[in-house]
C-alpha cells in the first residue's frame, strides 16, 4: 500500500513538473518577434487555465513588453480573480500597449475591484489606454463610473478615446447620460455619432427619439443604420415613414436593416414599398421576401409568386416560406403555386 502511494505521488510530481516546464516554455514563446507565434502561446496558456495563473502573475513583471502584453491577455481570458490586483498594477506599466491590454482584460473579467483604478486610467496620456479604461468600465457596469465618464466625455480636446466613453455610457444605461449622448450625435467624428446612436438605443429614453430620427439622414451610412435600430428600440411614436424613406438609401446595408425592421413592425403601409424592393432591389430581395411573409398581407402574394422564376435559390426559399405564411394568415387563399414546382 505504501509503495502504491509513493508511486502515485511520484507520478503526480512528474505531471506537475511537466506542466510547469510547459508553462515556462510558453512564456518564453511570448518573446517571439512573430505575432502569430505569440498568439499561439497565449492560446495555449489560456487552454492550460487556472494552473498557469501563479506563474503568469509573476511574468507580469518581465522586462519584455511582449511577455507582459501576452500575459495580460491570457489572464483576462482565464478570468481568475487572483490576477485582478496584479493587472491593476499593470495599469501603471511603462508601455502603453500593456496598459491598454490590462484595462481590456479587467473589463472582460468584470473585475469590480478594478473600478477605481480604471477611473484613474481615464486620464492616461495615451488615447488607446483611455479607450480601454472606458470600455472596461462599461463591461463591469458599476454606476460609480458614470459621473467620471461624463466628465471625460465633456473634455473636448480631441476625439481620441471618446468613442469608448460613449460605448461605456450605453452599457451602464444611466439616464444622466442621455443629454450628453444626444449632443454627441452631432460630433464631427462619425465614430462618436455611431456609438452615441447605439448607446441611446440601449438606454431607451424617449427624449432621444427625435434626435435619432434626424440622424436617419446622417452623412455616414453606418450612423444611419444604427440610428434606425435605436429608434425602434426606443419604441416611441410611429417610425414607419422614417424607415420607408431608408428603402432608397444609397447603402445596401441600411436598406436591408430598414426592410428587416419594417417586417418586425408589421405596419401594413410598408407592404407596397416592400413589394417594390422585392421586384427591383436585388441586394435586398431576400430580406424583402422575409419581411412580407412576417407582415402576412394578401397583397404580397402575387408579387412573391411573380419573382420566384428569376430569383436565386436562397431567395426562392424565402419566397416559398412567405407564401406559406401569407396563406396561413389568409385562409381563403389556395395553396401557394409557383412555376417550376
Amino acid at each position: 500500500m505504501g509503495a502504491h502511494i509513493r508511486d502515485t505521488n511520484s507520478q503526480e510530481g512528474e505531471i506537475e513538473d511537466s506542466l510547469a516546464d510547459e508553462i515556462e516554455g510558453l512564456i518564453l514563446d511570448l518573446k517571439d518577434p512573430n505575432l502569430a507565434a505569440r498568439w499561439e502561446a497565449v492560446a495555449s496558456l489560456v487552454e492550460i487555465g487556472v494552473p498557469a495563473v501563479p506563474r503568469l502573475i509573476e511574468a507580469l513583471q518581465d522586462q519584455n513588453k511582449y511577455v507582459r502584453w501576452g500575459v495580460a491577455e491570457a489572464l483576462g481570458k482565464i478570468g481568475d480573480e487572483r490576477a485582478v490586483g496584479a493587472l491593476v498594477r499593470v495599469l501603471r506599466d511603462k508601455d502603453k500597449d500593456v496598459r491598454w491590454k490590462a484595462a481590456i482584460s479587467l473589463g472582460g473579467m468584470q473585475a469590480s475591484d478594478a473600478v477605481c483604478a480604471l477611473i484613474k486610467a481615464l486620464r492616461d496620456d495615451d488615447p488607446d489606454v483611455r479607450w480601454g479604461a472606458a470600455t472596461g468600465l462599461g463591461e463591469i457596469g458599476d454606476p460609480r463610473a458614470v459621473e467620471y465618464l461624463l466628465d471625460a466625455l465633456d473634455e473636448k480636446d480631441g476625439p481620441d478615446g471618446r468613442d469608448g466613453i460613449v460605448f461605456a455610457l450605453g452599457e451602464l444605461g444611466d439616464r444622466r447620460a442621455v443629454g450628453p449622448l444626444i449632443e454627441a450625435l452631432d460630433d464631427k467624428n462619425y465614430e462618436i455619432r455611431f456609438e452615441a446612436a447605439k448607446a441611446l438605443g440601449k438606454i431607451g429614453d424617449p427624449a432621444a427619439e427625435e434626435p435619432l430620427l434626424d440622424h436617419l439622414r446622417d452623412r455616414n451610412w453606418e450612423v444611419r443604420l444604427v440610428a434606425a435600430e435605436a429608434v425602434v428600440k426606443i419604441g416611441g411614436t410611429d417610425v414607419t415613414d422614417s424607415l420607408l424613406a431608408l428603402l432608397t438609401d444609397n447603402s445596401a446595408d441600411v436598406r436591408r436593416t430598414a426592410v428587416e425592421i419594417l417586417g418586425e413592425i408589421g405596419d401594413l403601409r410598408a407592404v407596397e414599398p416592400l413589394v417594390a424592393v422585392l421586384r427591383h432591389d436585388e441586394n435586398c430581395r431576400y430580406e424583402a421576401a422575409e419581411a412580407l411573409g412576417k407582415i402576412g398581407d394578401i397583397r404580397a402574394f402575387v408579387p412573391l409568386q411573380q419573382v420566384y422564376d428569376f430569383c436565386d435559390p436562397c431567395v426562392k426559399v424565402a419566397v416559398l416560406n412567405s407564401l406559406t405564411a401569407i396563406r396561413m394568415k389568409n385562409r381563403n387563399l389556395a395553396d401557394p403555386q409557383v412555376s417550376g414546382q
